[in-house]
């Protein structure tokens, strides 16, 4: 929880400060604030204080999504986000997967401190590269904006910061980016429903942990196959548009989180086969919702505000999701945390088809 609270705060941030002062010098300071934190975290005792240096951790980890957010936005024209942003999509489902493997190793071999102090130092390093490399947008490399690449004319001022008063109008004033905050609320209902609770549900129905947790790690891999399948439909077959694939995809995802109970867990196949398509029509409307859809409502100058306000959203949807799933389950039972799972994604789906035609682009700033 205390995490989430911190990413949530985080992100309204990080999110302005991305727009106005650039990724590069953001991203290096919360990639080792938070490799610190986890070395921190590792070497505490008490409650209290590795509840707050986990929140804080999680207020850090907030620097990741706008940074990354405007940097594509400034790099890539709408004709190329989708497919772009599911590249950067793939990050966490593959990381999640990965670190799974590698601290579950780690605290089995050399005790669960060194789960933290190996990851801590990988993000060292990485955050190190990052800074070498990154550059926050082609004027930086005196290559032609994005605005030249998509329409062929530079627009005035470069890269340069728009003014306080356009990022509001374009996040804080702007219907469509409260669609998408809401929309995405409801999402991580759904997903941090799964992620957080599947695991308890599947050894409650007898499987042991090991097996359940193998088995809900299929969810990222699904959700890997999800980023990649909306990206590219979204910008190859549907010319920009968004929502006609997150939509049915949401539709599909709540349809399969109220049919949750009804599949039998001692066969695994079938088990196996059913979270990797939750997976899938989870995170592919996950990434549209929060980075591709929020570069082209809100565009490149303000696309951080608007991507950290519709996660700041998302992270207070999971908060709630983490102590609402277990209360249900443990005082009404599983079929009915089951269905706030399908309530959060019919929700957004709803929400999210208000903006079937609407595309990215052709304004001043793309």
């Amino acid at each position: 929880m205390a995490l989430f609270i911190g990413y949530a705060i985080g992100q309204l941030l990080f999110g302005a400060l991305s727009d106005r002062h650039g990724p590069r010098w953001l991203l290096l300071g919360g990639m080792l604030a938070s490799a610190g934190l986890n070395v921190a975290f590792a070497l505490s005792r008490p409650l209290v204080p590795m509840m707050l240096i986990w929140g804080l951790n999680g207020f850090f980890q907030a620097t990741g999504f706008p940074a990354t957010t405007k940097t594509i936005a400034n790099w890539f024209p709408p004709s190329q986000r989708g497919r772009v942003s599911a590249i950067r999509g793939a990050d966490y489902p593959t990381g999640s997967v990965l670190v799974m493997l590698l601290a579950g190793w780690l605290a089995e071999h050399y005790g669960w401190r060194w789960a933290f102090f190996v990851p801590a130092a990988i993000l060292a390093v990485s955050a190190l590269h990052t800074f070498l490399r990154l550059r926050a947008a082609p004027e930086d490399l005196g290559l032609p904006s994005v605005e030249e690449q998509d329409g062929g004319e530079a627009s005035e001022g470069g890269d340069a910061f728009n003014g306080w008063r356009y990022v509001i109008s374009m996040t804080l004033h702007n219907p469509r980016i409260w669609v998408l905050a809401i929309a995405f609320f409801g999402l991580t209902i759904t997903r941090y429903g799964f992620a957080i609770w599947a695991v308890t549900y599947i050894t409650e129905q007898g499987a042991s942990i090991s097996r359940a947790a193998a088995i809900s790690a299929v969810i990222w891999l699904g959700g890997i196959v999800g980023n990649f399948a909306a990206g590219w439909a979204s910008d190859v077959w549907l010319h920009g548009r968004r929502a006609p694939i997150v939509v049915p995809m949401l539709v599909a995802l709540a349809v399969l989180s109220a049919l949750f109970p009804l599949v039998p867990v001692n066969v695994t196949w079938l088990l196996v086969i059913y979270l990797a398509v939750v997976g899938a029509c989870t995170y592919g409307p996950d990434m549209m919702i929060v980075h591709t859809m929020a570069m082209d409502v809100a565009t490149r100058k303000a696309t951080a505000s608007a991507g950290g306000f519709i996660d700041f959203f998302g992270a207070i949807g999971a908060a709630g999701t983490v102590a609402l799933s277990g209360y249900l389950a443990d005082t009404a039972g599983w079929s009915v945390a089951v269905m706030v799972w399908a309530g959060g994604a019919a929700l957004s789906a709803i929400l999210v088809a208000t903006l079937w035609n609407f595309r990215g682009g052709g304004g001043r700033w793309v």
